[in-house]
């Protein structure tokens, strides 16, 4: 199940550009994956770089299938990530370019803030803490609250103290992806849908040294490469050998709240987040097309890339799920995954855990709903990598020619515009294609 809005976007079709069998096409700068973080990136390389011939190419037929569309529409501030790490910055800075590019194009996007509850004393402490970072990473107008104060945001809500986040907001991130790819094509950028890329090397010529090849007689040439591969980030260069990572995916459960209940959540409303798995804890986040997300649980899929309940891949649990840096991530937080796992099983103990921060809410008032798919890098040492990750013009030979976004997972649909500005400059430095 997709998340839309009713709000359609109002753009042309974006052209299907056709591969002719055995056809070598060759590019400046190719971009592999269409979602939203490829497409920003094609989008703003194109828009501040007039000169280069630029390609992007998506293996599906559309833009953003994948986690661009499956998610929980939320447009963070930026208080949860380290101080001075990649995802705080750019989520900060990109938190202001998603709104002001939202307002030019006219996308639906809502403020409409974000309360982070603290239900017990030690969730007080770790609120003040939260509030330190947030303030440390320069997130606009965040406040500590009273419990009265929160009344007047959210009525009916429990708790003992909150943390406001007044730029938290909620926007449809397919349409936004979508649109970039209209920008894209608007400034002269060529997509291609349909073109898996299986394979990067060398390709021999010295104006084009990098060739691209799929199970398809095409393929292409480019002087430079940008991959954007999602939850299959590793799958080309194979760096988790390297650094002892393994690429994982968790199945991400939402759940709907009854329409009849909607007025009841008017802002978003998080619990204080894991320490160690901030992405994981239980929201409530209205959407722009009208809807109520409930949860999410995140548990391990069973297969990579699928949102069908009932994939199994058998190779992939082998070498992941049953890996040892799966296996200590286990160990070392039982109890939040035995936790993750009742929540997605058990309706009455979802309700319990849903009826901690609003009492009125009943198991028969939550509907189900969106599936999602979420990659995380697990370590060695069985921790999640809790920052982004780019091979930026590393090692030798043609990955001196590859930007390779590694591991954006959340906030970077968010983040998506500054990391383009972030890769524009760092190929702008090796290359300024005469500009």
């Amino acid at each position: 199940m997709l998340l839309r809005t009713p709000h359609v976007l109002e753009t042309k079709n974006l052209h299907q550009k056709s591969l002719r069998c055995k056809s070598v096409l060759k590019y400046d700068i190719v971009v592999i994956g269409g979602g939203i973080i490829g497409t920003a990136i094609a989008k703003t390389l194109k828009e501040k770089m007039k000169k280069p011939k630029i390609a992007l190419l998506e293996k599906e037929e559309a833009l953003a299938r994948h986690q661009s569309s499956h998610n929980s529409q939320v447009l963070h501030a930026g208080i949860y990530y380290r101080t001075n790490s990649l995802k705080a910055k750019l989520c900060v800075e990109g938190a202001q370019l998603i709104y002001d590019y939202c307002s030019v194009k006219k996308i639906p996007v809502k403020r409409y803030g974000k309360l982070i509850i603290a239900s017990d004393t030690l969730d007080k402490y770790r609120l003040k803490e939260l509030y330190k970072q947030g303030l440390r990473n320069k997130v606009p107008g965040i406040e500590l609250l009273d419990w009265e104060s929160v009344t007047k945001i959210q009525p009916y809500c429990r708790g003992l103290q909150a943390l406001w986040s007044p730029n938290s907001g909620n926007v449809n991130w397919e349409v936004v992806t979508k649109s970039f790819g209209q920008d894209f094509e608007n400034e002269g950028g060529d997509i291609f849908f349909g073109f898996e890329a299986k394979c990067v090397k060398e390709s021999g010529e010295a104006s084009h040294p990098v060739l691209i090849k799929s199970d398809k007689e095409a393929s292409f040439l480019a002087k430079y490469v940008v991959t954007c591969l999602g939850l299959y980030s590793g799958a080309l260069f194979d760096p988790e050998k390297d650094k002892g990572y393994e690429n994982v995916s968790l199945r991400v459960n939402y759940y709907t709240l009854n329409p009849r209940l909607n007025r009841f959540v008017k802002t978003n409303i998080y619990a204080i987040p894991h320490i160690d798995m901030p992405f994981i804890g239980i929201h409530f986040s209205p959407t722009v097309g009208g809807e109520v997300l409930l949860g999410p649980s995140a548990v391990p899929a069973l297969k990579l890339d699928s949102y069908d309940k009932s994939a199994i891949d058998v190779t992939y649990i082998r070498s992941k799920i049953f890996s040892k840096n799966v296996g200590f991530l286990f160990l070392k937080n039982l109890q939040t995954c035995l936790h993750q796992v009742t929540e997605a099983v058990s309706c009455d103990f979802r309700t319990a855990v849903l009826n901690k921060y609003l009492p009125m809410i009943s198991k028969n008032d939550i509907l189900p709903g969106p599936t999602a798919l979420q990659g995380q890098i697990v370590t060695k040492d069985g921790e999640f990598v809790d920052d982004f990750l780019f091979d930026i013009f590393e090692g030798k030979g043609i990955h001196k020619r590859i930007i390779n976004c590694r591991f954006v997972p959340s906030p970077g649909a968010t983040s998506s515009l500054a990391i383009a500005n972030m890769v524009h400059d760092k190929i702008r430095k090796v290359d300024g294609f005469g500009g």
